[in-house]
């Protein structure tokens, strides 16, 4: 903790550490060269599972972790909350594909500093790790956690969605999203009856009746998610 109070001072002499966690390679590969560029900032790793992410994390204890929610056919957002109370000197920026209020709000509780969906750009991701490294440094050289977070406004206008569980909210995703059960089971390498039993439980604390007033309030809830691809919408309305 001493060598992290020395390197966040004001006359900061090495650069900040970044690890990146991404199961797709060209994704690490193309965020490493955009922050590489700055000479303040140094790629100490790459890691695209749990298990050699949390061996790099303590191998390295880096200043920085870049992590993608979506590590394989897992929700990352449990992962995120175990690395954040074990690694409480690394600040972490969340990256998902979900650019809503929602999905970002639960990143930042679970103990991330940032969040970024991958449609950002470059110009984006820097200014997103600048921020993160801005608020944390004078906390830190005063021994205090970075408790302020960088990323979309953590307040849910729908007030019995937050009350959904990670698994919970990332199936009610999908749905939006126009996938049926049997797709939404093959994404999260799951059961029929375990995603079904899902449904049941989102259709309970959302208050929906049946089936089709669960599509129509998923898909309703996903037009207020801005990081949806052109592709999912396509698809709305005919679950597969």
């Amino acid at each position: 903790m001493k060598r992290k109070e020395q390197r966040d001072g004001a006359q900061r002499q090495t650069p900040y550490t970044v690890l990146i966690v991404d199961d797709d390679e060209l994704i690490r590969r193309g965020m490493a060269a955009i922050i590489s560029d700055e000479p303040d900032f140094s790629v100490c790793g790459f890691a695209g599972s749990e298990d050699t992410a949390v061996k790099l994390l303590e191998r390295h204890q880096p200043d920085l972790l870049l992590l993608d929610l979506s590590l394989g056919h897992r929700d990352g957002v449990q992962f995120l909350k175990d690395i954040a109370g074990r690694f409480a000197g690394t600040l972490i920026i969340a990256l998902s594909e979900y650019g809503d209020r929602l999905y970002a709000a639960r990143a930042l509780r679970a103990g991330a500093s940032g969040y970024l969906t991958k449609h950002a750009s470059a110009a984006q991701l820097i200014t997103t790790v600048r921020a993160v490294v801005a608020v944390a440094r004078p906390l830190r050289a005063q021994g205090r956690p970075a408790q302020r977070k960088v990323g979309p406004r953590a307040e849910v206008s729908d007030r019995s969605a937050s009350h959904l569980t990670d698994r919970e909210l990332h199936v009610f995703q999908l749905i939006g999203a126009g996938l049926g059960t049997g797709r939404i089971a093959q994404e999260l390498g799951l059961s029929r009856k375990t995603i079904e039993t899902y449904r049941e439980h989102i259709k309970l604390k959302l208050g929906y009746s049946n089936a089709e007033a669960l599509l129509k309030g998923a898909l309703d809830w996903a037009d207020h998610s801005p990081g949806r691809s052109p592709d999912a919408r396509k698809d709305r309305g005919n679950p597969r």
